[in-house]
């Protein structure tokens, strides 16, 4: 490939043809693709960060409140739940039957003892 160079109020520039750049793109694509596999393929394999089972986005698409979904699925009663978060089982019931909203406060609570992001479960 030939290079030409132009130089600009002082600054050099490289000339390439539109084929050869957009070749550069592909595969500086490519590459960025290829390192943020990796990037979550170590984060899986450290265990700092999971997969979410096609059963919860199947339920969750369903309607399901995403609080039941996520204390089933880690095979936890509300009861367990409660104190595991340190709020009552009386709201972990009303948020899962969507009477109650639920605040920050709370659901920060409930991700980190399910451990899962809090905004996961809003």
């Amino acid at each position: 490939m030939r290079i030409e160079t132009i130089t600009r109020k002082g600054r050099e520039f490289a000339v390439i043809p539109v084929k050869h750049l957009e070749k550069l793109m592909e595969d500086a694509e490519m590459l960025a693709d290829v390192k943020a596999y990796d990037a979550a393929k170590g984060r899986l394999e450290n265990d700092d960060d999971e997969l979410v089972p096609l059963e919860i986005t199947e339920r969750r698409l369903n309607g399901e409140a995403a609080l039941r979904i996520w204390r089933e699925y880690r095979k936890l009663t509300q009861e367990q739940l409660a104190k595991k978060a340190k709020v009552s089982r009386a709201l972990i019931a009303a948020i899962e039957t969507k009477r109650k909203a639920g605040s920050v406060s709370s659901w920060k609570k409930l991700g980190a003892a399910l451990d899962v992001g809090w905004e996961q479960l809003a």
